[in-house]
């Protein structure tokens, strides 16, 4: 469990490291700009990786349903929105609105599939959420 908790931080740090790098190179270059470069660099390293270490990665394409490509292209349009708003907002502020959006989206994902039963926390926990958000106005 501690190894699994350990590595859900390191993916959050990478994650952050990325987007403000991503954030950099959006102010070099436009948001779109720094959106391809990630993605490109993305799609090389793995092509490499399946073509090396993992072969049998290949044959599974032609089984892929097309909409599980779908979120290649929601994942283009999060880094290009990410790098377009972190110079603006800033890392801490950036990383509030995002998360808090995706805490907020999955639970709204939850109930719209049936998965998740109603708790009193969950509606308390995105009030939180949305009212921390608001308290980031006063920072500087």
């Amino acid at each position: 469990m501690l190894s699994s908790v350990i590595i859900a931080l390191a993916g959050g740090a990478a994650v952050g490291m990325s987007r403000s790098l991503n954030g950099r190179l959006t102010m070099e270059s436009g948001a779109f700009s720094a959106s391809f470069w990630n993605h490109m660099i993305g799609f090389l390293l793995l092509s490499v990786y399946i073509v090396t270490l993992h072969r049998e990665g290949i044959a599974l394409l032609g089984s892929t349903p097309l909409w599980a490509f779908s979120g290649g292209i929601i994942g283009a349009l999060f880094v290009a929105i990410s790098s377009y708003v972190f110079p603006r907002l800033g890392a801490n502020r950036s990383a509030l609105l995002i998360i808090g959006g995706q805490i907020i989206t999955g639970l709204v994902i939850d109930y719209a599939r049936g998965t998740a039963g109603f708790h009193i926390g969950q509606p308390v926990g995105v009030a939180l959420i949305l009212f921390g958000i608001y308290l980031t106005r006063f920072s500087k």
